[in-house]
């Protein structure tokens, strides 16, 4: 059975109102455009003299995150799933966090624990996991290099046996080239070419048709089939539809049922390509 992990934010009598929910919330937004900046002074202001993390102390974060800010680049954070609990002096705040800069990207859930001091929320340690989907999926984040393309899944042929070209409707959209299907004798893979790296949303769903959704937006051009049979020991078929209102494209991959699924994310950000195995 797949539990599909979610956060869902109470406000329970006698534990914290919704002022203070909003004033972490507030926080935890501040902290994370603080750190896309790459403000260190505004960043490390939100820590509290008394943080740990691990085997890291305020000044020992300090010099980690000097560092950092020197050699990464520019950053982007995205914070999804945000939730918050309160209760006396202490704050957790936990969301699942996007990160990329010009030489590392991760998907995982962070966990901010703050306590207040003079009015002000402060945090006081930090924790980060590689995002689990599911109690039966797992997903992990490992850069490999040059994958091989086996079973491809092109645009469909028009009548005169010409390929569909692919034509960009949003001029800062992401355009999907091709998904292609490579199976293994142990796991089976899924590599999808674009003009852009992109990290997409992963959803997992259990029944008798258990299938993995993986959703990309804003994608401003796909030609490929609707449906195609892969007939993989894993995976027995891909299925794509395009939303026209939101640009999101969804792809759908059949699983045949099976005890245990694991699924591990690959970024090939100098081709741009993204691929999920699946073992």
């Amino acid at each position: 059975m797949i539990h599909i992990f979610c956060m869902v934010q109470f406000c329970l009598a006698g534990i914290a109102s919704a002022g203070p929910i909003d004033d972490v919330r507030a926080n935890v937004y501040a902290w994370h455009r603080s750190w896309q900046n790459r403000d260190i002074n505004s960043y490390m202001s939100f820590y509290s003299p008394d943080f740990r993390s691990e085997d890291l102390d305020y000044k020992d974060w300090k010099q980690k995150k000097i560092q950092a800010f020197k050699t990464s680049g520019d950053i982007q954070v995205e914070i999804t799933d945000l939730g918050v609990f309160i209760e006396a002096e202490y704050a957790t705040a936990r969301f699942v966090q996007r990160y990329h800069d010009s030489k590392f990207s991760d998907v995982g859930e962070k966990t901010l624990t703050m306590v207040n001091s003079n009015g002000k929320w402060k945090i006081v340690s930090e924790a980060w996991k590689p995002l689990v989907m599911s109690a039966r999926i797992a997903k992990n984040i490992a850069p490999r290099s040059n994958p091989k393309e086996l079973v491809s899944v092109p645009p469909p042929a028009d009548k005169a046996g010409q390929d569909h070209e692919i034509k960009a409707v949003l001029p800062n959209g992401i355009i999907i080239k091709s998904i292609k299907f490579e199976p293994k004798k142990d796991r089976e893979k899924v590599f999808i070419a674009s003009n852009t790296f992109f990290v997409p949303e992963i959803l997992t769903l259990e029944g008798d048709k258990p299938r993995i959704v993986i959703d990309i937006k804003p994608v401003s051009s796909w030609s490929g089939r609707h449906r195609t049979p892969v007939k993989g020991n894993l995976i027995r078929q891909i299925r794509t539809h395009l939303h026209p209102g939101t640009k999101k494209l969804r792809i759908v991959l059949d699983l045949n049922p099976s005890e245990n699924y694991f699924i591990n994310q690959v970024y090939y950000e100098k081709k741009n390509i993204y691929c999920i195995e699946v073992r």
